[in-house]
């Protein structure tokens, strides 16, 4: 089984007005504005999934700064989980900086089937990750359903890219010591975190952390795979492609050609992603979930 745990998708009506949302929604501009930007429905991902082999996607929304967007986004994120039970995985978006309409959106979420929330892309949202007062009532909710968040980390260092941002791991630390108990993704590698898991007061307080692979080649040599279990186990290291950015067989060929043992490719591909998640079903995909 191979879960991919940071995928994206759109609903198709918003595709198509992708250039008059730019101008209302702070994400949007900042993510679509390169002309060559991969843009796909669920219909599309679940081809890729299908080619790719993969099980299960958890599918994230992204928190966009308008309100409408993400409730939209968020919407067709959850249908897409109920209409795909057994292959999609529904995170919804949340942004703390609406203060109580983005609270009010994140309940309306849990209580229709979210999975959890992320991606969180704090940057562009303007709030500071490592305010705890910002991000509390989310992560209460959170903790209370058992249920994971994933936020979007930053290379301190390093080209630019759309989206990268400023989470670098001094406000990450601050997020996940705000929250020691929480279920926590780090996405892209949480930004180089994972070195700094060698001091104690980090590895101590990162119990609950994990880190996804996402975009992983645009970001480090093939390398970081055996890297990072050499600094925090194989049990904490998530597969995640960034789909439709780009494509999962990139990310999995790296891991197949991995000095990694079996038992270590099969932690990232789907072991980890099951405890994180708890009781997913195993059983074989109905017909009717890959018939696209």
């Amino acid at each position: 089984m191979i879960i991919d745990f940071h995928t994206n998708i759109f609903p198709p009506d918003l595709i198509e007005t992708i250039k008059p949302l730019m101008k209302k929604d702070r994400i949007v501009a900042e993510l679509f504005k390169c002309p060559n930007i991969h843009i796909q429905t669920v219909d599309q991902l679940l081809i890729s999934m299908n080619k790719n082999g993969i099980s299960k996607s958890v599918v994230l929304g992204m928190g966009w700064t308008d309100p409408d967007v993400n409730r939209h986004v968020n919407d067709y994120i959850l249908n897409a989980g109920k209409n795909y039970p057994s292959r999609i995985i529904p995170f919804t978006g949340i942004n703390p900086a609406a203060g109580r309409i983005g609270y009010k959106e994140a309940e309306r979420c849990i209580a229709s089937g979210a999975a959890g929330f992320g991606e969180v892309h704090s940057s562009q949202q303007s709030f500071n990750i490592s305010d705890k007062k910002a991000i509390s009532p989310f992560m209460k909710l959170l903790y209370k359903e058992n249920k994971p968040v994933v936020v979007h980390a930053s290379e301190p260092v390093g080209h630019l890219y759309p989206g990268k941002g400023n989470a670098t791991p001094e406000k990450l630390v601050g997020f996940v010591t705000n929250f020691p108990d929480s279920k926590i993704v780090l996405a892209h590698w949480g930004g180089g975190l994972p070195f700094y898991e060698l001091m104690p007061e980090i590895s101590d307080s990162f119990n609950q952390v994990y880190y996804d692979t996402a975009a992983s080649p645009f970001l480090y040599k093939s390398a970081i795979f055996e890297a990072s279990i050499s600094l925090v186990g194989r049990n904490k290291i998530l597969f995640g492609s960034d789909s439709p950015l780009i494509n999962p067989e990139r990310i999995l060929e790296q891991i197949k050609r991995s000095k990694l043992a079996i038992a270590e490719q099969k932690s990232i591909l789907s072991g980890n992603a099951l405890s994180l998640l708890g009781p997913l079903s195993e059983q074989s995909i109905k017909r009717n979930d890959t018939q696209i």
